[in-house]
């Protein structure tokens, strides 16, 4: 697949089209830069219900599509790996945040399996500068830590989770002072705050407008820091999300366990480090008789809970991953959540704000704004998937991507027709 950059000449007059490696007319001697910011649990209506003054002066010089379809299941590492490497969990194989794996006959274990190489596939798109000449440099973003047959980001760090955000931003800056050889194409930093709040407290509360709020200051200081660097002009950036929120009531538990009998089967979301808790899903998985069992048990079992065997999931799951894939999955209704009667809690603590609900419902739709050169101003697209993320960055920077399974129609529609593939 072949990128192309074409800029709208004004007034609708004839494309001007470029090479692959050519920038448009605006900045004919400088190159492009994305700078990606991870805002976890930024919900698509987020700008409509709290002040944020910095994401909305981005959303005003660029777009904020109505929404951003996450892949399933709408949790963090699933989706923010997506994010990097435009593919579905089926295909690069982080199902859950903690997924298992038949063949290995073994868990994902934090933070040791971060970097190890049997967990990740596909190809993040910091891979793919590195791979073109571009420099890139990473703060936290899942799949980072990992090498891919011997390439690395120019800069990465391991995951810090208490590492002040004040720190965070200046070394982000810091990344693009110096030589302009060293500074880096691609860059991405990853801030958890908003997600960590609506886990605490439920969807769309005043503390997580507080939250976003302080996320808001921050990344208002990367703007700004850019900006006295003269490189705002030049850069691309993208605010992403992974997920949409949803408020579990206390008394919205389904006991699943009083329907299906868990001596007969393996269900890691009740394992591990975890624990038995309060689960929007679980992925089960079994022998042929006990998994048939299980599903019939299931079957009307409650009304706002459904499962599906493996190989008879909706279209729109994508994440049967050959050896990671559930033999059954169960699914509870936004707002509801299924715990295991028989067994003790892992941890008294339960989350008030839920996700990794369905994505077809829009509650779980994430937050996206784009603003640079090859963004049109005040644009408001349609909702799309975010496995176009990496063919967006791929375009922008002019790079040959690797297998995606993004559309080359919506780049060129986030983009008002300025950045087209081929």
């Amino acid at each position: 697949m072949r990128i192309l950059h074409c800029l709208a000449a004004s007034l609708g007059a004839m494309a001007l089209a470029a090479c692959a490696t050519q920038q448009p007319p605006e900045a004919p001697d400088e190159e492009y830069i994305v700078l990606m910011i991870g805002v976890d649990g930024l919900t698509a209506d987020a700008l409509d219900l709290f002040e944020a003054p910095a994401l909305q002066a981005l959303a005003d010089r660029g777009v904020r599509p109505e929404g951003m379809v996450p892949v399933m299941p709408s949790v963090t590492f699933t989706n923010f790996y997506s994010l990097a490497t435009g593919l579905y969990p089926e295909d690069h194989g982080m199902i859950n945040n903690a997924p298992f794996d038949r063949e290995l006959d073994e868990g994902f274990v934090n933070p040791m399996s971060a970097q190890d190489e049997r967990w990740w596939s596909g190809e993040p798109i910091w891979i793919t500068a590195e791979r073109q000449g571009l420099p890139t440099s990473i703060m936290f973003w899942l799949g980072s830590e990992v090498e891919f047959d011997g390439d690395r980001p120019s800069r990465w760090t391991p995951y810090e989770h208490n590492k002040p955000y004040q720190e965070r931003v200046e070394e982000v800056l810091a990344w693009f002072d110096g030589p302009e050889a060293l500074r880096p194409r691609f860059a991405a930093v990853y801030f958890d705050l908003v997600d960590t709040i609506g886990h605490r407290t439920g969807a769309n509360t005043p503390e997580v407008g507080e939250a976003i709020a302080t996320v808001d200051g921050y990344i208002g200081q990367i703007v700004a820091g850019l900006e006295a660097r003269g490189l705002l002009d030049r850069t691309h950036i993208l605010i992403v999300s992974d997920h949409g929120m949803a408020t579990n009531p206390e008394e919205n538990v389904i006991h699943f366990d009083d329907f299906m009998d868990l001596s007969t089967v393996y269900v890691p979301e009740i394992e591990g480090r975890g624990g038995n808790g309060f689960r929007p899903f679980l992925n089960v998985y079994g022998e042929p008789e006990a998994i048939e069992a299980a599903y019939q048990s299931l079957q009307g079992a409650h009304p706002h809970m459904r499962a599906w065997k493996r190989g008879e999931m909706p279209d729109h799951f994508r994440f049967d991953h050959p050896t990671r894939g559930p033999d059954l999955f169960v699914l509870a209704d936004p707002g509801w959540t299924m715990s295991a009667r028989s067994l003790p809690l892992g941890s008294p603590w339960r989350s008030i704000g839920v996700h990794g609900y369905d994505v077809a419902d829009p509650v779980m739709h994430a937050g996206f704004i784009a603003a640079g050169p090859l963004f049109p101003a005040g644009e408001r697209p349609e909702t799309f998937e975010s496995v176009n993320v990496y063919l967006l960055i791929a375009c922008i920077l002019g790079l040959e991507p690797a297998e995606t399974e993004g559309e080359p129609a919506m780049v060129s529609a986030l983009t008002g027709g300025r950045c087209e593939v081929e």
